[in-house]
């Protein structure tokens, strides 16, 4: 089949349980389009090609024996992070330090998709350590947004979602720190959900992140993501943080209405600035919900902009972990963003950093009256469309400049908090360039979220709408 590549993950997965196509075929087709397309926009760094196809193999030999897959996505082909180990795969974390790392051992999420028969199609591109919202490194070509091969496709995962926006791959694992899914995601304009803090276990947790990590799926449909999550949700000894088996399937819950439903938009989250053309398309994307059936008030948190408790936390945390991590005079081989980490540790002192570890109770509590009066909270993920490449992000917004490096960004509050948020794709500006709208639900809700997008999705479909790049 020539189409396979703009083919659902759950399509795909239906065709290879009836064995119309074999998962053999199907990871075959992606890799002929990695081979084509990937020098483009530099997604992928690390290839798995035979690996994947000896997984894929075993699958339609199952298969052929008469077995009935225990999930939707059996054999389905799935992309990981370059910042997640892979047992025997090179894991660069985008760090010179690491360019010829092999890990020894699986994360939990590799473990459990390996275990699922999910063949793993290669690694993403990342930049160095997570540390910037956008993709690029000293070992690797930069990863360039599909929809505009000058622009950037956000980070930290921004090769995850550049490769599901340009069909090389239909999943993709990425993880989130600070909107490490939903930025991209947003930017390639793809779907990405980061579930609670603790839903996907983060094991081995070895970085400054992992406070604030969160493992999540990016794809280009709501049910992909929903399906994908059901396979990784559940409890692991090694991650103390890993939560309890939520009982319920992601995927099932993504059906429903909505109906009813009190939501709350903020074009702003009520400190922060936007351009134009972005809160034109996300307030037309939040109608959709007033279609829906949903209550929906413009309505923001009572809060100041949580940029320095943010900072505080992660950057002394950065700093301390590289000097325990890399050799002496590392600072001179590191990327310029994290290099700005190290005076701004310098500046905090011992009460500073302290008072930080509050901070997140703070967030909380001015969200927690905000959520008994509202399901859903809906925002822009990203303030403006895709920027340039090579920067952490915009220097000004709507023609005002950008006073915190973190401003444009509205998805950094909710790793403080933990709770489920996603970005979906929302539109496209006047230049064809994608803008994302971010759902925050409730605690522990990924079920509300995930119904939410789907009903947005089948009011206002996107996934048939594909880059030129991907032709």
């Amino acid at each position: 089949m020539e189409d396979l590549w703009n083919r659902s993950a759950l399509e795909l997965g239906e065709l290879i349980a009836r064995r119309e196509v074999t998962s053999e075929e199907v990871t075959v087709h992606f890799f002929e389009r990695i081979h084509r397309i990937n020098p483009k926009i530099a997604a992928y760094v690390t290839l798995c090609e035979e690996s994947a196809l000896a997984e894929a193999r075993t699958v339609d030999h199952r298969l052929a024996k008469g077995e009935t897959p225990s999930h939707p996505l059996l054999g389905v082909p799935v992309s990981i992070k370059d910042l997640i180990e892979t047992r025997g795969v090179r894991t660069t974390f985008g760090s010179t330090f690491f360019k010829d790392f092999i890990p020894e051992l699986d994360a939990v999420l590799v473990e459990r998709l390996r275990s699922a028969g999910c063949p793993i199609l290669g690694k993403t591109n990342v930049p160095e350590f997570g540390g910037k919202f956008a993709t690029d490194n000293q070992l690797f070509p930069p990863a360039r947004n599909p929809w505009n091969l000058e622009r950037s496709p956000g980070g930290s995962s921004g090769g995850a979602a550049a490769q599901v926006a340009a069909g090389l791959g239909p999943l993709a694992v990425g993880n989130d720190g600070g909107g490490s899914i939903r930025v991209p995601s947003s930017l390639c304009g793809v779907f990405g959900m980061k579930p609670h803090f603790g839903r996907i276990p983060s094991w081995p947790r070895h970085d400054a992140w992992s406070t604030l990590n969160h493992e999540g799926p990016i794809t280009r449909t709501v049910k992909d993501a929903a399906a994908l999550l059901d396979l990784l949700a559940g409890p692991d000894e090694r991650d103390r943080s890993s939560l309890p088996d939520p009982g319920i399937s992601y995927l099932a819950a993504c059906d429903g209405d909505i109906r009813g439903w009190r939501v709350a938009w903020s074009p702003d989250l009520g400190y922060g600035k936007v351009d134009p053309q972005v809160q034109a398309v996300c307030e037309e994307a939040v109608r959709a919900f007033q279609d829906l059936g949903c209550e929906v008030e413009e309505d923001a948190p009572q809060w100041e902009c949580p940029d320095k408790i943010f900072l505080s936390l992660i950057v002394p945390r950065m700093v301390a972990w590289l000097e325990t991590l890399l050799p002496e005079g590392y600072e001179e081989r590191i990327d310029p963003m994290l290099k700005v980490f190290l005076p701004m540790a310098e500046q905090l002192s011992g009460k500073d950093v302290a008072k930080a570890h509050f901070g997140p109770d703070e967030v909380w509590d001015a969200l927690v009256p905000f959520f008994r009066t509202y399901d859903l909270l809906l925002t822009p993920t990203v303030a403006v469309p895709p920027y340039e490449l090579g920067i952490f992000g915009p220097s000004e917004v709507a023609g005002e400049p950008v006073g915190s490096a973190l401003l444009p960004f509205f998805t950094f509050p909710f790793n403080l908090t933990g709770q489920p948020a996603a970005s979906v794709p929302a539109g496209f500006t006047g230049e064809g360039l994608p803008v994302g709208l971010q759902i925050v639900g409730r605690r522990y809700r990924e079920d509300m979220v995930f119904k939410a997008a789907a009903r947005l999705e089948e009011v206002r479909p996107w996934a048939d709408r594909w880059p030129r790049v991907a032709y």
